[in-house]
């Protein structure tokens, strides 16, 4: 009797040993011969899945980006935080504070690396909504200071949680997880008092 394979639940398994490279030997070292060789696949049955090396990325980032995604919807949706309290954990949520997100982060890192090196750009990478969508909120609750550019504030937090997360993954023993937590904490209370 023939073998009868899930073939959704085979790509997600494919997607998770992608993801296990890409976070050991990073997105250029992740071929497709290596997610085989991991996966205990040959090079053509990951082929029969995903076509191409670019689509398994994208499949992966995909996964990243849903997973965040409903971290950050899951404290929005709150009733046990208030606005401010809200800003501040979201953005935290994004930074590579424990094991799973640093992992996402390295993934999100090779990723965003790897389509720069295409000349795609790498702005519109979802943190910018999420920080237009932090001072959106603290400013719908009356929250931030008046006259306050969100634009250009949302951009400057951008920065902000960029250069954070980029010093906690490259220098983690010289950026502690408390020292990011004050200089956010910092942030949203600049902008909201």
């Amino acid at each position: 009797m023939p073998k009868i394979i899930n073939h959704k639940e085979k790509k997600k398994q494919i997607i998770q040993y992608a993801f296990d490279s890409i976070v050991e030997n990073g997105a250029k070292g992740s071929t497709v011969r290596q997610i085989a060789k991991l996966a205990k696949m040959t090079p053509g049955q990951i082929r029969y899945y995903f076509p191409n090396h670019s689509e398994l990325l994208n499949a992966v980032m995909s996964t990243v980006e849903l997973k965040v995604r409903r971290r950050i919807e899951v404290i929005f949706m709150s009733e046990d935080l208030n606005a401010i309290d809200k800003a501040k954990v979201s953005l935290l949520t994004v930074l590579p504070l424990d094991q799973e997100r640093l992992a996402d982060m390295e993934v999100w890192m090779a990723f965003r690396y790897d389509i720069h090196e295409y000349g795609q750009s790498t702005l519109d990478d979802g943190l910018d909504q999420l920080c237009h969508s932090v001072l959106t909120l603290l400013n719908n609750d009356h929250l931030l200071k008046d006259n306050l550019n969100i634009h250009l504030h949302s951009m400057k937090l951008h920065a902000l949680i960029d250069g954070l997360a980029l010093h906690k993954l490259l220098n983690p023993n010289q950026t502690s997880n408390e020292d990011i937590q004050s200089i956010v904490d910092e942030e949203i209370t600049r902008l909201t008092q």
